[in-house]
């Protein structure tokens, strides 16, 4: 009894230490009343159905995370990659571009190109296919992303303003995430393909204010609840025969913050989207989202890593490796050459939301409970002790452990001959941006919106790394083209992360045709956005930092740092078509590609410090610069976007969008300013929470596996 009753009085004791250590950056008080009038102003701005995101999600879900057994579908559920897309997507897309035909069109109307009438140009046959790729890089990727994806949504408050860029969402063909960027693409089109604000204004989703490790935090009753309840949901998974591993348990902590779990997420499977009503009324760009393979004792690479995909339909990869693909829904089911075993036994439920968007982010396998973390970890010996024995076989312990494998025995390549997947963060194989889905040639993607929230440098910046990955990876295995680009020193030296930088402009140089890549870093327009990757929590004033940021870098400051980057983003969008009809751009669109596509020049010297810790590019002599988390005093003008585009919890400012004309005048007004964070002023508290940060989602993953496997 004592020996099965241990682990919780470790959970306990540590939490109670969390609890005494700890210094709340906000009163109780405070966050109640911040949230309600946060909520409100969300109803009194947006449709009331809207600002309740979740509570009126058309998906109820199950309240089970254990997968379950149905009738299976008749004859083979394999489908080799050589065939091209499913028919399903292929009807999808196809739907899809009578709304995007429109909604370009617009676009490009309200945009206003010089000399450029756009619905003669699209007309009722031409479609433009655009693709969305957000990279991982934790909260960092999930907020910054999301202040682009506002600013490329039509549904926010003040996008379609002169300037701004609202409607590209609403034009574009396809989504896809990667480990923290489909966190965001998760949370978007599985809460009912819901907007940015009202994300940010729903009281259960996105509250980023406790970590993982202390979800509730002083709270110690309803933390050992919580944990008590992801522990028994995942045991119900492994009771009922199926192995399950860290991911599982990353994922329940993911699907609680990603997903309302009084509605649903606890049973939502990715396979649901095809069931949501934007989706069913093509409402929505095709959703995907990016994991690596992983082959048991060999490190991931660009050129061992199978790159999987997953879509409402199926998984499965492109590569040799593999070349086919299962449906989604059937995932668990166990089949014979591609046939089901018993067709009275097919599994449903096993793609499980949280557990899909946790393989994509999960890196147990390079970041596990190894004795090196653990002897660094500064944990209690007990837990220290617990750890090392959460289970023998690091293999299935690290990956996400997709089982039996779908695939097995189809027709004898390397990922078919293995009895199980593994599957991990899809940035392992440094391909931290997810472009080999949209690179496919059967999906004839015209132009991909990369939005690079990588921390390659020490400064925690990109350089690139995500997109020269794929780039060599053409060389090394049969891959997807990809167009030419720079080494990393000549993207931050040549400042192609500090401006929207187009790569494969000239299609008549490459030997085959790639998509157009507008290449989009993330920089500290008005906020530090280069937090660390782990760190697992986030104060209201930092979302409401790291999403402004975001929306500035997608409209360039609203058209302030540069007043044509509107009408240059169309001209990206239209370019492959212009170049198949052998027709001139327009001198304004010339004008455009030659100040943003990379003419193929290197650098000649090193990046200097400021370019590699770059500071605030918009008004910085204005905006606080604290990055760990004190409130942030927004100056409203033309170049800044805050509360008016996007809604914050802690409802800290509230602007209007200016005129160029209004440049100079000060609109921001501050309804409640949240009590600055104490602890980043403390050099104890940097340090505590530095490693409770780190240690955060290992350590309560681990101590699930330890008392519920």
């Amino acid at each position: 009894m004592a020996n099965s009753l241990w682990p919780y009085f470790v959970l306990l004791a540590l939490l109670l230490t969390r609890a005494v250590c700890a210094e709340l950056t906000y009163h109780d008080e405070f966050e109640i009343i911040a949230r309600a009038e946060a909520y409100l102003d969300a109803m009194d701005r947006r449709d009331l159905a809207l600002a309740r995101g979740l509570s009126e999600r058309s998906l109820s879900g199950s309240a089970n995370y254990t997968p379950t057994h149905t009738t299976c579908p008749s004859g083979s559920l394999i489908r080799l990659a050589s065939t091209g897309l499913s028919s399903e997507e292929s009807q999808y897309v196809a739907a899809r571009q009578n709304v995007t035909r429109d909604a370009l069109v617009s676009l490009l109307d309200r945009i206003g190109l010089d000399n450029f009438d756009a619905s003669g140009f699209i007309g009722s046959n031409t479609s433009i296919n655009i693709g969305l790729a957000f990279s991982g890089g934790g909260y960092r990727a999930m907020l910054n992303g999301a202040g682009f994806l506002a600013a490329a949504d039509s549904r926010t408050v003040n996008s379609t303003d002169k300037g701004h860029i609202g409607g590209l969402l609403q034009a574009s063909t396809y989504l896809v995430g990667l480990s923290g960027g489909n966190w965001l693409v998760g949370s978007v089109v599985l809460n009912n393909f819901s907007t940015i604000q009202a994300l940010q204004a729903d009281p259960v989703v996105w509250d980023l204010s406790n970590s993982l490790l202390a979800p509730k935090g002083a709270n110690v009753t309803a933390a050992t609840e919580y944990y008590r309840q992801v522990a028994d949901e995942v045991a119900g998974k492994s009771d009922a025969g199926f192995e399950i591993s860290l991911t599982d348990y990353w994922g329940r902590l993911l699907g609680q913050q990603m997903f309302n779990y009084s509605a649903g997420g606890v049973g939502l499977v990715w396979s649901d989207i095809a069931d949501t009503e934007p989706f069913k009324s093509r409402d929505l760009p095709f959703p995907m989202v990016v994991a690596d393979g992983v082959t048991k004792g060999e490190a991931v690479d660009i050129e061992t890593a199978t790159v999987f995909e997953f879509s409402p339909y199926e998984m499965g990869s492109w590569d040799n490796t593999l070349g086919a693909f299962f449906p989604t829904k059937y995932l668990g089911s166990e089949v014979v050459n591609g046939t089901p075993a018993n067709s009275q036994q097919c599994v449903v439920g096993f793609d499980n939301a949280g557990f899909v968007i946790g393989t994509s982010s999960s890196l147990f396998n390079i970041a596990p409970l190894n004795s090196t973390f653990i002897q660094n970890s500064f944990l209690p010996s007990q837990l220290l002790s617990a750890l090392s024995t959460v289970q023998n076989d690091s293999y299935t312990r690290d990956v996400a452990v997709f089982a039996p494998n779908p695939f097995f025995g189809v027709n004898g390549t390397s990922v078919q001959m293995d009895p199980l997947i593994g599957l991990a963060d899809g940035g392992e194989d440094s391909q931290n941006v997810p472009l080999l889905p949209l690179l496919q040639s059967e999906r004839e993607i015209d132009v991909i919106f990369a939005l690079d929230n990588s921390a390659d440098l020490d400064s925690n910046w990109p350089d690139g790394s995500a997109l020269i990955s794929t780039y060599e990876r053409q060389f090394v295995r049969e891959s997807a083209s990809m167009p030419y680009v720079p080494d990393n020193n000549s993207f931050v030296a040549l400042n192609l992360t500090r401006q929207p930088t187009f790569f494969g402009c000239n299609a008549s140089n490459m030997s085959s045709v790639t998509p157009l890549i507008v290449y989009m870093a993330n920089y500290p327009y008005t906020y530090l956005t280069n937090s660390s990757t782990i760190q697992l929590s986030y104060s209201t004033a930092q979302i409401e930092g790291f999403i402004t940021n975001g929306y500035n870098l997608g409209t360039q400051g609203n058209g302030t740092l540069d007043s044509e980057w509107a009408a240059c983003m169309a001209c990206a969008l239209i370019h492959r078509e212009v170049e198949r009809r052998g027709i001139e751009h327009t001198a304004q669109c010339q004008q455009c590609l030659q100040k943003h596509c990379w003419d193929g020049s290197i650098a000649t010297s090193r990046a200097t410090f400021g370019e590699l810790n770059p500071g605030l590019l918009i008004n910085a002599n204005v905006l606080s610069t604290a990055a760990a988390g004190s409130s942030t005093t927004t100056a409203a003008s033309s170049t800044v976007t805050s509360a008016s585009t996007t809604v914050s919890r802690s409802a800290t400012a509230s602007t209007s969008s200016a005129s160029a004309s209004e440049s100079t005048s000060a609109l921001a007004s501050t309804t409640r300013v949240a009590p600055a964070a104490t602890s980043a002023t403390s050099a104890a508290g940097a340090v505590r929470d530095t490693v409770w940060s780190s240690a955060a989602g290992a350590v309560a993953i681990a101590l699930f596996c330890a008392f519920g496997i």
